[in-house]
């Protein structure tokens, strides 16, 4: 047990450092996990839940065509045309990323909302961050 802690957090903190490589890293710990018996052979396919992989990829392949259609940046436009300041701004997205959450998987959310916030912030360079930490809670 105390191996495959110290192996997963040795990835980890890899792929932190060499973000880059998340995917290298991701395949190279899990290479060493089959190749040192920690997981073995036989559990490899019942370790893979399917379901899960499936709807990341869903999430994240509408994520791109989301970001690729240039609708961050016209949602953006529209926002700072309704809205009179930069806190007004942040308070309209965190409850537009509030309401799409109800309705839509919490990180597919972030991650449509974020790229908006950061469309905004740049127009007005101003700092993201609080507008992040506002969609990432609503």
């Amino acid at each position: 047990m105390i191996p495959a802690l110290i192996l997963f957090a040795a990835a980890y903190v890899l792929m932190l450092v060499f973000g880059k490589y998340r995917p290298f890293i991701a395949l190279g710990a899990a290479f060493l996990f089959i190749v040192t018996g920690m997981l073995p052979l036989q559990e490899i396919a019942p370790a893979i839940d399917l379901n899960v992989l499936l709807m990341i990829a869903g999430t994240m392949g509408l994520v791109a065509l989301f970001i690729e259609s240039k609708m961050p940046e016209l949602l953006a436009d529209l926002v700072m045309e309704k809205v009179k300041n930069v806190q007004w701004a942040a308070v309209a997205l965190a409850l537009f990323a509030g309401i799409i959450s109800a309705f839509v998987d919490n990180v597919a959310t972030v991650l449509m909302v974020a790229p908006v916030a950061l469309e905004i912030c740049r127009k007005l360079k101003t700092n993201p961050v609080p507008f992040i930490i506002g969609v990432a809670v609503s």
